[in-house]
Formats: structure tokens, sequence, C-alpha cells
């Protein structure tokens, strides 16, 4: 099953854990198909502007990123990450789309992507307009 396909399919349904992965895949369009895994549920509640109606915890989260990548949609790469403002480095995952492309093609008419990008678009135009 392609990108396009598995997002529909997860349309269609009201699970939380479905409902969970398609939020995931939203934030991973939305900063050009990468983030780091301990970003990914602040991100879901700025995508959302408030907390989900459904479990977001990191056992949910582990769980969902699992079947994303069973299904061929994410990679999933331990790395070793910067800590600011001190100079030590930690372990995190980074998760990436592996289709980018299609996954914004399949999300086109999505009214939750969309409306972060446009409320993201709009901060972005007032805050050009304050600077005049």
């Amino acid at each position: 099953m392609g990108s396009e396909d598995e997002i529909n399919r997860l349309r269609d349904m009201d699970d939380g854990l479905s409902r969970l992965k398609l939020d995931v895949i939203r934030v991973l369009a939305i900063f050009n198909g990468v983030s780091w895994i301990s970003e990914i549920i602040p991100d879901i509640v700025k995508l959302r502007g408030h907390v989900p109606d459904y479990a977001l915890t990191d056992t949910l989260l582990d769980r969902a990123l699992e079947e994303l990548r069973s299904s061929g949609l994410v990679i999933v790469e331990s790395r070793r990450r910067g800590m600011f403002p001190s100079k030590g480095v930690y372990e995190d995952k980074l998760v990436k789309l592996k289709d980018l492309g299609a996954v914004r093609r399949a999300l086109a008419g999505d009214e939750i992507y969309k409306g972060y990008l446009s409320r993201q678009m709009e901060a972005i135009k007032r805050a050009m307009e304050d600077i005049r």
C-alpha cells in the first residue's frame, strides 16, 4: 500500500491510535519530513491548537511510530543530539517520512493540516506588518 492509500485509510479510522498516526504524519509533513521523537507530542498539541481528544502518551507514540515504520511510511533512527545551551549530547530518535511528496499530496485536502499552515501564514503576515 502506498503512502497516499495508507493516509486515506487512516482518515477513515476513528480510533485513537489511527488519529495519532495521522497527526504524526501531519507533523512530519509540516517540518519537511523530519522531527525528533521528543518533539512530536508538543508539536501535535501545536498542530491541534489544544490537547487532542485521544490518549497522547509516549507509549502510544512509540506504538504508532512502530506501526508507521512497519507500513513503510517512516524511518526511525537513533541519533545523538546536542543539548542547548549546554555542550552535552543525548540519544534521541529522528523520525523521517519516506516520501514527503506523496504525503503532502495526500494531505492537500486535510482540514487539520491546512488549518495549521493557514494559521502559521497569518502569524508570519502579522509579524511582517508589525515590522513596517
